[in-house]
Formats: structure tokens, C-alpha cells, sequence
């Protein structure tokens, strides 16, 4: 559990985990990043006066590392034979889900990685979300169907730890200064082992915004969509995979830029974004079946309406 400034949320994500319900030895390594806020006071708390405080590693770092080499450290801290990630504005709602997850990794030694079903919460409306099972019953489709879209939540998953250390080896370097870490790392596990669906909700995955994977602030906004982009075309390039399953990626990066270039509310935002549309990549990696099927009249128009100003015009006038 990496974690910095969620003093509102850590406690629900440390209980998650103290109430598992197993019959094997959990660790729970925290590294609290620098927390600006009252993260640490909460985990002191809990040290001092939870039952289970026992089960707690807690690092609390004296200088900000960044999520990167806090996930890294905290990773180093893990001495089991399988890793559950959690993440501390996220949190788990059912007592057995290591349980489960683990019983399915000991009965086969080829999968390298559990997941579940989750909920979203959306925490300025405090809204719940039921999302739709997302699973792939047959192997060879998994690689294919995760470049389209991420549809394993980090904090759901619990990986072989031996599979993990080499893959966080082999994108170590890769990870430094970028932000999407958790889709690097499911892909790369799924390439050289097994992926298994549990089929119930155990996690909640919070959406908050402002969130370095749900940033407001523009350019964050286009590292953090490229980066998801990016993170899939070296995991193709690297492992000599079609790169025509990049195709939908390619699509729907440029569709997020355009409709997020006709709803800025300047104009020198929308240039900035729409400098980002993947051109080259659509003619070099882009299926001409998939661009047509994606890139569709109304994201044209708002393409043209937004290089022309209507679009900023439209929210000035909202």
C-alpha cells in the first residue's frame, strides 16, 4: 500500500486489509510518501491501538521519492510468496478475498496473477458505480482485449511474486518519471503468465479527481493519456506483438484529445492538445477498418469546430 495525502481515506484502506479472514500470514508494507497531511498521525494511530496492528510495515518516508520509487520501495519490502495491491484511497469489502485469490494461485503454478470484479466510487457525489464483469474466458485474447482497454484494477489483484520481481525488473527503468504504472506492469504479467478472474466485487477503486490518473490541470491531462498510450506501444514493440492491436488505443487517445480540446476554455489549450493527436502512429500501427469505425463524423466536427474556436466560444458562453 503506497499512499500519500489520503488522511481521508487510509483508515478505510488499512481496515480493508486488516479484516482478511486467511489461513496463512499476511504483511501489510505501507510507504507513505511525504504525506503534506494527517496520513501519518491516522497510521500511527492504528499502530498503536488496532488489534491487528502487528501485521503492519509502516515506512514512512522523510523526503517525497514520487509514486514511482515509493512503489518500487515498497515492493522491495515484501518478503511473501504472492503480492496484493491496494492502494490508500482504495479499499476491500470482502473478508475472504486473499483467501480466495491465493487458493487460486496455489491449485496453478502457471497463473501469475488473480484479479476480481470492482465498484467505483466517485468521491465528490459519494455515487457508487456497479461496472459490468470484464474477463476474457480464452488466454489468447487477454493481451489483445487489455491494449484496448484496461479492464484489471489494480487494487483487485494479487500477483506470484516471483512473476512481479521479474517484471519489475525488466520495466524499471521504463517506469521512471511516468504515471501509469499499473498498466505496464498487468500487461507484462499477463505476457509471461496466466491471468484468472474471480468472479465477485472485493474492491472499491476511487475515482478522485485531480488524481494522477484523473488529472484537471491540462498538461497533466496529456501525459497522463499519452503515457497510457505510450506504456502499450513499448509493451508491443518490446515483445514483437502485432502492432496492429494498437489500433483502438490509437483511436480512442485521439478521440479523448479532441473532445477534450472542444470543451477547453482557451484557445491556447486547444492547440496544445490537438499538437498530441498521434498522427504518424495511426499510419504506421492503425487498422483503416478500426480508424473508420472510431473516428467518426461528430469527432471530425469537433476536431474542425475547436481548430476554428467555436468550441472555446461554446464554453465561454455556457
Amino acid at each position: 500500500m503506497i499512499t500519500y495525502g489520503h488522511e481521508n481515506y487510509i483508515r478505510q484502506a488499512i481496515e480493508g486489509i486488516l479484516m482478511q479472514d486467511c489461513n496463512f500470514e499476511i504483511e501489510l508494507i505501507i510507504s507513505n510518501d511525504c504525506s503534506p497531511d494527517k496520513t501519518d498521525v491516522i497510521i500511527q494511530g492504528i499502530l498503536k491501538d488496532h488489534p491487528r496492528r502487528s501485521w503492519i510495515k509502516y515506512f514512512n518516508q522523510n523526503k517525497n521519492l514520487g509514486i514511482m520509487p515509493n512503489l518500487f520501495f515498497a515492493l522491495k519490502q515484501c518478503s511473501g510468496k504472492y503480492v496484493a495491491m491496494c492502494e490508500g484511497d482504495d479499499f476491500w469489502i470482502t473478508k475472504d478475498k486473499l483467501q480466495k485469490q491465493v487458493n487460486i494461485l496455489e491449485a496453478d503454478h502457471e497463473i501469475g496473477l488473480v484479479y476480481s470484479n470492482v465498484k467505483q466510487l466517485i468521491d465528490k457525489t459519494g455515487e457508487f458505480l456497479e461496472l459490468p464483469a470484464r474477463h476474457v474466458k480464452n488466454q489468447s485474447e487477454v493481451i489483445p482485449e487489455m491494449l484496448k482497454s484496461k479492464f484489471v484494477e489494480f487494487a483487485t489483484t494479487v500477483f506470484r511474486k516471483d512473476v512481479l520481481d521479474q517484471v519489475v525488473l525488466i520495466l524499471k527503468e521504463e517506469l521512471q518519471n511516468k504515471v501509469i504504472g499499473d498498466t505496464r506492469i498487468i500487461l507484462e504479467t499477463v505476457f509471461y503468465s496466466k491471468l484468472f478472474y474471480l468472479n465477485e466485487v472485493t474492491t472499491v477503486y476511487r475515482i478522485l479527481e485531480g488524481s494522477a490518473s484523473h488529472p484537471k490541470e491540462i498538461n497533466k491531462y496529456i501525459f497522463a493519456l499519452k503515457d497510457s498510450y505510450l506504456c502499450r506501444k513499448s509493451f508491443v514493440l518490446r515483445n514483437n506483438l502485432n502492432t496492429l492491436w494498437l489500433s483502438d488505443f490509437i483511436c480512442n487517445t485521439n478521440r479523448g484529445l479532441i473532445n477534450k480540446a472542444f470543451i477547453a476554455n482557451k484557445y491556447s489549450d486547444v492547440i496544445k492538445i490537438l499538437k498530441n493527436i498521434l498522427i504518424i502512429d495511426i499510419f504506421k500501427y492503425c487498422s483503416w477498418k478500426i480508424f473508420r469505425r472510431k473516428i467518426t463524423m461528430q469527432i471530425w466536427a469537433k476536431l474542425f469546430l475547436s481548430l476554428i474556436g467555436i468550441g472555446v466560444l461554446r464554453q465561454k458562453l455556457k
